[in-house]
């Protein structure tokens, strides 16, 4: 029931982003979460002037046998979504969903793998071409990085306490089905 109703909630956002700014319509008015009439604060981020170094098509090794799918949907100022599948000779072995947004005064980055309940990591690092995400309560990943390469790669990085980090190297590619 928890998950029909995020969906539902990311369907009503999509519906409203054709009537105008989701963000100004956020300040313009006191949302559920508003207390005591309390209008909600403007974020200061918008994920189209910071994120767009992530759009696109990239593909990578993780290891010998596995290559790593990921693909960013342009960002709009409060909103950006990917995919990634996880494939060994030709055959998807896994696959996670993935979204950042805008959140009141923060952004969070959001995962869901195979359809489990999706993670959450606040914003602690963002400046041109590179972001750190941050959820100390889990023990790995803490810590999701993406940064770009001056040769164009992109690299995200996982990180955890007790555990080896996990970094792929993105070359960028054509899109599947263009």
């Amino acid at each position: 029931m928890k998950r029909f109703s995020m969906w539902m909630m990311v369907a009503g956002l999509v519906a409203l982003s054709g009537t105008g700014s989701l963000a100004a319509q956020a300040t313009d008015s006191a949302g559920p979460a508003a207390k005591d009439g309390e209008k909600r604060k403007k974020s200061s981020y918008k994920l189209d002037d910071k994120l767009k170094f992530m759009a696109g098509c990239w593909l990578g090794q993780l290891d010998r046998e596995t290559e790593v799918e990921e693909i960013w949907n342009t960002p709009t100022e409060n909103l950006m979504t990917a995919t990634t599948r996880y494939i060994r000779k030709n055959r998807a072995t896994s696959f996670e969903f993935s979204k950042i947004e805008v959140r009141d005064t923060t952004i969070v980055f959001a995962a869901s793998s195979e359809g489990k309940p999706f993670d959450e990591y606040t914003v602690k690092t963002l400046v041109d071409e590179y972001v750190v995400f941050e959820n100390l309560k889990k023990t790995f990943p803490q810590r999701i990085i993406y940064r770009l390469a001056s040769d164009g790669a992109l690299i995200p990085r996982n990180e955890g306490e007790g555990q080896n980090s996990v970094e792929v190297r993105f070359k960028k590619v054509k899109c599947p089905g263009t």
